[in-house]
């Protein structure tokens, strides 16, 4: 049980960074913790929750209606299982998994009145006076309804308002919760994918996002298939040439039934809706040279490996530098040569398309100059020590980097 609490804390903190705009870990990365947990203890608490308590400043709100999360399909064979044991027989639909920022909007007597972040499901912000600024319905409805949509920042207006941030996705999250000077708000867009009304249903999610069009809505790129092959076809698509033509950022595809009565009758999976699943996309990864392994200081004393080689072009970014995470990567990497070497091909890629990682050396240069871990603190030349998987400065009290 130590063990599966150890590991269950490992995500909470993952999550937390994650939802609070600081990443800790890849997402491919948490979702192989996220396995591990699963199989170790199905029914742990953990799997009930999702996103992360938020704290920039903004008043928190419960959630009338819990926002939730969805379940994963990593592979075609992940996929085949969800589609045999949840979905056969039963028309589908697909929609864009859009990368950005879930938000819960409230219209009463046609106006918008309230704009909620999903938080940790349960509670979030209330950001309205930056969502107004955003492109999204002010006025929508002749009912009361809730609907709920991601916040992003299109490819284009990344590129023409938003020059030398990161990715799309963190300036959306960034923009959207600014305090102070919100005016860049005007260029984040809200896309809708669900329209719940106080009253009543819809027959369908086909019809529930036409309603959401008529009102104003941009809505995600989306169709209805009937069979398996039909959603690989359109996954290939994808991968082809179809997500690059996009003009917002995807990780994958949103599968699920139809038939909204059909979808509620599927009940949950590991605390989440059966009828749905994520199918995500592979990373992209390239082939290039080792260069370096440099070392930083972080503010809790831990010095963190980063890998330099040749820049290499990945999912619309250039790509130079990576975290090694710690000592223990390097050996996984290393293998039985127990050194990276200068020289040596690596795999890269950038995990969900925004983080780079070192998937793998390809070749060892076995002649190369071998990195091996610094026998002093780079910022302040005290002697290190190993905690765990990690290396660490404990001179706390006069490293420039943790002062």
């Amino acid at each position: 049980m130590d063990e599966v609490q150890l590991l269950a804390d490992k995500l909470t903190r993952a999550r937390h960074a994650y939802y609070n705009g600081t990443p800790a870990m890849t997402d491919a990365e948490f979702d192989r913790l996220e396995d591990e947990l699963r199989l170790l203890d199905p029914n742990h608490a953990f799997f009930s929750k999702v996103g992360a308590p938020v704290s920039s400043g903004w008043q928190k709100v419960k959630h009338v209606i819990p926002m939730g999360s969805l379940n994963k399909a990593q592979t075609r064979e992940d996929f085949t299982h969800w589609y045999v044991n949840q979905a056969k027989g039963k028309e589908l639909i697909y929609m864009d998994k859009l990368d950005g920022i879930s938000i819960s909007l409230r219209y009463e007597g046609g106006q918008l009145v309230q704009a909620v972040t999903r938080g940790d499901g349960v509670e979030g912000e209330d950001i309205t006076r930056n969502v107004r600024l955003m492109q999204v319905p002010t006025e929508a409805f002749s009912y009361d309804c809730w609907v709920r949509g991601e916040i992003i920042c299109k490819k284009s207006d990344f590129a023409e308002h938003f020059q030398g941030e990161s990715n799309p996705r963190n300036t959306a999250s960034g923009t959207a919760k600014r305090q102070s000077d919100p005016s860049k708000c005007k260029h984040l867009t809200i896309v809708a994918f669900e329209c719940l009304p106080d009253t009543g249903s819809y027959a369908t999610k086909s019809m529930e996002l036409s309603v959401l069009k008529a009102a104003g809505f941009e809505t995600p790129k989306a169709l209805v298939l009937v069979s398996v092959l039909e959603v690989f076809a359109m996954y290939d698509g994808y991968l082809d040439e179809m997500r690059e033509a996009l003009d917002y950022e995807i990780d994958g595809l949103i599968i699920r039934i139809d038939d909204n009565d059909e979808w509620t009758a599927a009940g949950e999976r590991n605390h989440r809706p059966a009828g749905s699943i994520a199918f995500k996309f592979p990373h992209e990864s390239k082939e290039t040279k080792l260069t370096n392994v440099a070392w930083q200081v972080g503010k809790s004393g831990r010095i963190t490996p980063v890998a330099e080689f040749d820049t290499v072009s990945l999912a619309g970014a250039r790509v130079s530098r990576a975290s090694l995470h710690n000592w223990t990567n390097i050996q996984r990497l290393a293998g039985d040569k127990h050194y990276l070497r200068m020289g040596s091909t690596v795999l890269v890629s950038r995990r969900n398309d925004v983080i780079p990682y070192v998937e793998s050396v390809v070749e060892h240069n076995n002649a190369g100059y071998p990195f091996d871990k610094p026998d002093e603190c780079p910022c302040c030349g005290a002697e290190p020590v190993m905690e765990g998987e990690y290396l660490v400065c404990k001179n706390s009290l006069q490293c420039p980097a943790q002062v």
